[in-house]
């Protein structure tokens, strides 16, 4: 995949879980709201199934955007990763 792929990955994905954590949040703290327009009426267990799906789709993109994130520069190194100063000092 093209650095263009992983960038628009990583956006989806923070836009999924921003939506659904949002909403989730919304959805406990007023439990008389329409969770989503009513779009998820189809899950069952009323609004605890809903908002059990809306924390796996908010989970599901967070580890999308997470891993494409990682991917876009494959090349450096992580936090606490000795492996780029492993050649330095080296003639």
């Amino acid at each position: 995949m093209r650095k263009g792929g992983y960038v628009a990955l990583e956006a989806v994905g923070l836009v999924i879980t921003a939506l659904a954590a949002q909403t989730v949040i919304r959805g406990l703290l007023d439990r008389d709201s329409e969770v989503l327009w009513s779009i998820l009426d189809w899950v069952p267990g009323s609004l605890t199934g809903r908002l059990i799906l809306l924390g796996c789709i908010a989970l599901v993109g967070m580890v999308a955007g997470g891993w494409a994130h990682t991917r876009q520069r494959p090349n450096t190194g992580r936090a606490g990763d000795s492996a780029g100063s492993r050649d330095q000092g080296t003639t």
